[in-house]
């Protein structure tokens, strides 16, 4: 029996990236009784660190070229030439990680396990980025690979019932399987600089000038920087995010970093004073398990699977209440003991989660073990 795996996937540094490159390397740990062949692009590859006596013995990599990674050509080869690739490899199973697959796949007989990392489309269509003709797309790929797949595999328990529930699916086919953090925290210098972050992708449904409006009010009483890290999905609402700031005045009070390089991050997380995240569809949110690596105090919306991720580590606000938010965020700035015990709760509950394990439930599920 041989798997594939397609870790094609765009080069942003966002959620999908973390999780390509940290399931791929934490495969390298286990013995495959069978040829393992893994679809990967030549940036992801230079990335990865790699283990050599597994990659010669059991992994072989099938490089492509970076042009993959545009969305539209991944998608055409995915769709008409990833099947018959397979095909002509003698691949029997294809795990396809990113919310779609081939689809022809499964009319050659080979079986899909999908992985779906997101549930945005049935709950916030209007708020997806891209024009109504990409949404429609998006959403009906994502029904379809669903439909075909063998094994559905989710982030979180909400999101297998929201799933299950919306699309009239048997549970049986949905498997859960948290994602982990890094735990190998970098260090960084210390700063005096007094801030609170949010890193988070520019999409409306993160509601983040909700969050802007309540900061302008706090910033009144309360000096305190505010940190925004995001990457640009939607630049039509970014360029909003950029007039509220410049019309309020607020651009001495809030940096905001784009696009910025993941080895960046860790300084970010170890100086700000809390962390706050106001999405309001999750199927699991990393950022949050991320901050608390980082001791920071988590300060997180309370819809989607949030509240199950975060659990007692995180204190939740209504991101669609301005007022809350404005409540909670003078909260946190001022009551340095909930920000301590909040840390406490963290380490402690962060030891749920690891890479390690989402590799080697993954990989339980696709050999049917």
């Amino acid at each position: 029996m041989k798997i594939a795996i397609d870790f094609v996937s765009t080069n942003l540094g966002s959620g999908t990236k973390t999780y390509n490159i940290n399931i791929l390397e934490h495969l390298f740990n286990f013995k495959f009784k069978n040829k393992v062949y893994i679809f990967i692009t030549k940036e992801y590859f230079k990335e990865i660190k790699k283990n050599k006596n597994n990659i010669e013995s059991q992994i072989k990599f099938i490089i492509k070229s970076n042009l993959y990674s545009n969305v539209y050509i991944r998608f055409l080869w995915m769709q008409i030439i990833l099947p018959f690739e397979l095909k002509l490899r003698g691949i029997n199973k294809l795990f396809s990680p990113m919310n779609i697959c081939p689809i022809i796949a499964y009319f050659i007989n080979i079986k899909i396990y999908l992985g779906l990392h997101s549930n945005l489309p049935w709950k916030y269509f209007q708020l997806m980025p891209g024009n109504y003709f990409k949404k429609s797309l998006t959403k009906k790929m994502m029904e379809l690979s669903i439909k075909y797949c063998k094994v559905l595999i989710v982030d979180s328990y909400f999101v297998r019932n929201e799933i299950a529930e919306i699309l009239q699916i048997n549970k049986k086919k949905i498997k859960v399987i948290y994602l982990g953090y890094n735990n190998k925290i970098k260090k960084a210098k210390k700063t005096k600089i007094n801030y609170f972050l949010s890193v988070i992708s520019c999409v409306r449904y993160h509601n983040i000038i909700s969050l802007l409006k309540a900061y302008k009010k706090v910033r009144k009483t309360y000096n305190i920087n505010f940190y925004l890290v995001m990457q640009i999905l939607d630049k039509e609402y970014y360029n909003e995010i950029k007039n509220f700031i410049y019309v309020n005045n607020l651009t001495k009070k809030i940096k905001v970093f784009t696009n910025l390089p993941s080895n960046k991050l860790p300084a970010m997380y170890l100086n700000a004073k809390f962390y706050i995240f106001t999405s309001y569809c999750e199927s699991f949110g990393l950022t949050t398990l991320e901050a608390m690596s980082y001791n920071c105090p988590v300060l997180v919306s309370n819809m989607s699977s949030l509240n199950e991720i975060n659990g007692d580590a995180a204190e939740y606000f209504n991101p669609d209440d301005e007022k809350e938010i404005e409540t909670k965020l003078i909260k946190f700035i001022t009551d340095k003991k909930l920000r301590i015990a909040l840390k406490k709760k963290s380490k402690q509950h962060l030891i749920k989660f690891s890479w390690m394990k989402s590799a080697s439930q993954t990989l339980k599920i696709i050999n049917n073990l």
